[in-house]
This record gives C-alpha cells, sequence and structure tokens, in this order.
C-alpha cells in the first residue's frame, strides 16, 4: 500500500469511529515548540522584509528600470539561500519527523511568522477541552485585496479554516478539516482590524463540531462551520514522510 493510500485508509478509519491509540500527534500541531531559534529569529525578519516586498510590487510607480534593480537584489539574495542546505538529511527517524512538523505554527501559511505569505493571524486560545475557544486578529494587507477594499473571500476561508482548526485543536483530540463552509455577511475590509473568533460546539466520537464568526468592529463580515476528524497517530508521522519523500 502506498503512502498515499495509507494516509486515506487512516483519514477513512478516523470518519468511521476507529478509536486511535493514546498518542495524538495532532496535540501539538498548533502549539509552538519552545522559543524560537536564532536561526527561526531570522527567517521571523527576512519574512517581514518579504511582506514589505510584495505590499510594494503591487503599489508602486516606481519606474522599471527602478523595479528591475530590486529584482536584481531580490535575486542575489535568493541565490545566497539557494545555495545553502536544505530539508531533511537522509535517514532522519519519524521521530524526527514528528519534532519539525511541530514548527508547523511558525511556519504555518496563515498565521506563520517566518512565512511571508502570512498576514500573520495571531490566534489566542480563550479556553480549552472539549467547548475549546480562541480569538484571532489580524489587519489584511492590499496583498489580500479581491473586490476593491474587499478581503479576498478565499482569504476569508482559509482564515476560518486555520482558527476553527485551533479550536478544534485545543479540544484535546484533534485531527484534520473535512468540511468547510463559510457564509459571507458583509464586505470584509483590507487595511482595518478583523477579529476572528472560534470554539467547538461538541464532540461525537472521532468528529469535532466547530463554528466561527469574524467581524470588523460591530459588524458580521462572515460566518462558518466546520467538521473536523481526529486522526489516528500514525497518519501524522505518514503525512511528514510524503511531505519530505524525494520528488
Amino acid at each position: 500500500m502506498s503512502a498515499s493510500e495509507s494516509a486515506s485508509k487512516s483519514l477513512g478509519e478516523a470518519a468511521a469511529g476507529v478509536t486511535p491509540s493514546a498518542t495524538n500527534q495532532f496535540g501539538g500541531f498548533h502549539v509552538q515548540a519552545g522559543p524560537l531559534t536564532d536561526g527561526d529569529v531570522a527567517r521571523v525578519e527576512l519574512a517581514d522584509e518579504v511582506r514589505a516586498m510584495i505590499r510594494e510590487i503591487i503599489s508602486t510607480d516606481a519606474t522599471p528600470d527602478d523595479i528591475r534593480r530590486a529584482r536584481d537584489h531580490v535575486h542575489a539574495g535568493v541565490e545566497a539561500l539557494v545555495a545553502k542546505a536544505h530539508g531533511t538529511p537522509p535517514g532522519v527517524s519519524e521521530a524526527a519527523l514528528i519534532e519539525r512538523g511541530r514548527n508547523f505554527l511558525a511556519r504555518s501559511p496563515m498565521m506563520g511568522s517566518i512565512n511571508p505569505i502570512a498576514a500573520p493571524l495571531v490566534i489566542t486560545t480563550v479556553k480549552e477541552g472539549e467547548h475549546a475557544t480562541v480569538e484571532a486578529r489580524v489587519t489584511f494587507s492590499n496583498t489580500y485585496e479581491g473586490a476593491p477594499g474587499c478581503v479576498h473571500g478565499g482569504f476569508i476561508a482559509s482564515a476560518f479554516d486555520e482558527v476553527l482548526g485551533v479550536a478544534q485543536s485545543a479540544s484535546g483530540n484533534p485531527g484534520m478539516t473535512a468540511n468547510l463552509s463559510v457564509d459571507y455577511r458583509s464586505p470584509t475590509p483590507i487595511l482595518r482590524e478583523l477579529v476572528f473568533r472560534g470554539w467547538c460546539e461538541r464532540v461525537e466520537g472521532r468528529k469535532i463540531y466547530t463554528r466561527g464568526t469574524v467581524h470588523h468592529g460591530d459588524t458580521l463580515c462572515a460566518e462558518a462551520t466546520g467538521l473536523f476528524i481526529a486522526m489516528r497517530p500514525e497518519l501524522f508521522a505518514k503525512l511528514l514522510a510524503m511531505r519530505d519523500a524525494p520528488k
């Protein structure tokens, strides 16, 4: 059986109510595993500059020559990083892969401080357990604009997936998204602070039902429901191994 087939089998077993063993590696997925290393702090600084560069690419009125000079500087920086080591060395154990996976919080495309495509969301866990509750604050720049002056709906959906994902993670036996539904209630503005709230409504076996809202001030911009399925612990290692397998 291939790794992808094994992962699909585990997903199906979880949805069917098969009880996973005690250790759920998804439990630490939304928890920062200790302080950032000096290397990660450097990545945060670089990611901040890349975010600023993305904003400038979209909005600048610089001349083509000025833009190409900036491109050359960026290209030189990329080449300097490409020349360095990457990835996981051959022979790394599953335990090491799982440890690496716990860096998800910093690397997340929605709330990762070292990921330049993240806005990023800042999420706080208000309550843990079966009725876990979280709150997130974010200001989307013009990088995320869809309709004029509004956050693109796809980024709103992605933010809900992250917020509800953190909420279900705080439930104690988290898993992966099985269904996400978003209702857009009013335009969601860019360049304004937005407040997302997410909570677990109930847990039925392996199924974790969540709900969330996003407001600008007192205005409800959108609301969402999400269903998550708690996973068998070995699935986490399989997913990491699939990600790091030679391409």
